[in-house]
């Protein structure tokens, strides 16, 4: 068996954000994504940053060779079912268990099996299975905390007719006229909905007083009652609530430059696994990127690990390098074994030799 571990840094070539799941918070009437933050020990003081976490790593690892692989059997017209393509990019559907049934039960046959069958899942782990990952694989935190990070996305996004008005020349007239006429409404309704949650607010305080005052906050509780009823009017008016002109609130990103430390571990891999990990490595280079907003052209780092392989439950070895650049996977090492590893990975497919060297 096989123990690899990787030790190094990822630097981001563009800015970097993540959209875990109940990260965010809330400025007025938008939402901003916010990066995950956790506790590093820096300089001996405990401090505050925000990271990119392995789960968002692992996911683009797991997500960009199950897609290679899929891809690669429609063209030999062997195309996965569904429930084969969720089993290797996310584990599996895990169905809901009556109560009273024993979870403790794994049949080892079958997992050994699918482990032998299905090295992508090996590699993963299949909740749906049971089946442990080989791959463990850290969080990406910054060599210098970074407790303020980038804010992007903020403002308007306005309709096309607002940063075009010959656009109207195209257009129907009546229905152009409509259109405006709807927009405002929307508009108007904007304004209302601000200003009953800036009354909102002030009512929170004063009720925060040691001595509040009841007519003031029942004034206020009656304008902002008036308001918001006024806002539903003018949007059924306009149709709806559908607003073109929505405001951004915008999200937090790593920015361009940052470096950040990573590790990652494959254990007790076969050579077989080892040969899938680089090509799930490879897929992940040649798209060059993790994270959210694509379109807004994020997400792109370069790496560079140091390899140390234990073979058969003996000591740690160095082993050479590994690293991502310039959308390539390059590996610098005299081991044999990781050698043909990564030659291997480069044709497991359907034996065409990659770009990557």
């Amino acid at each position: 068996m096989l123990d690899l571990k990787m030790t190094g840094t990822i630097t981001a070539e563009s800015d970097i954000s993540v959209s875990p799941p109940d990260h965010s918070r809330k400025e007025g009437r938008t939402t901003i994504m916010t990066l995950p933050e956790k506790s590093v020990w820096d300089g001996g003081e405990l401090v505050t940053t925000v990271y990119v976490p392995g789960s968002s790593i692992r996911g683009a690892l797991r997500n960009n060779a199950s897609r290679a692989i899929a891809s690669t059997r429609a063209k030999g017209r062997s195309r996965m079912t569904p429930d084969d393509f969720l089993l290797m990019a996310k584990g599996g559907i895990k169905d809901r268990k009556a109560a009273g049934t024993d979870e403790r039960v794994v049949d080892y046959e079958a997992v050994a099996r699918l482990r032998s069958e299905q090295p992508i899942v090996s590699l993963f782990g299949a909740m749906a299975e049971k089946i442990t990952g080989r791959w463990q694989i850290g969080d990406a935190v910054p060599v210098e905390p970074l407790k303020k990070p980038n804010r992007k996305g903020r403002g308007v996004r306005s309709h096309p007719f607002q940063r075009q008005p010959d656009l109207a020349a195209f257009m129907d007239g009546s229905a152009y006229e409509r259109f405006l006429e709807g927009d405002a409404k929307r508009v108007e309704a904007n304004i209302a909905e601000d200003e009953a949650e800036s009354l909102g607010r002030r009512i929170g305080n004063e009720q925060k007083r040691q001595e509040p005052d009841p007519d003031r906050i029942q004034e206020w509780k009656s304008e902002q009652q008036r308001l918001k009823e006024r806002a539903a009017t003018l949007r059924e008016a306009a149709g709806g609530a559908v607003n073109i002109q929505q405001l951004l609130g915008g999200w937090e990103a790593i920015p361009a430059g940052t470096r950040m430390n990573h590790r990652m571990r494959i254990r007790d891999a076969t050579e077989d696994e080892l040969a899938w990990a680089f090509f799930a490595l490879r897929q992940l280079a040649k798209e060059g990127r993790v994270g959210a907003h694509e379109s807004a052209g994020e997400g792109y780092f370069s790496a560079t690990y140091d390899l140390r392989l234990a073979v058969g439950g003996g000591d740690f070895e160095p082993a050479g390098t590994l690293c991502v650049a310039d959308h390539a996977l390059h590996l610098d090492s005299e081991c044999s074994v990781l050698r043909h590893a990564f030659e291997r990975s480069k044709t497991i497919l359907n034996g065409s030799p990659s770009e990557s060297t």
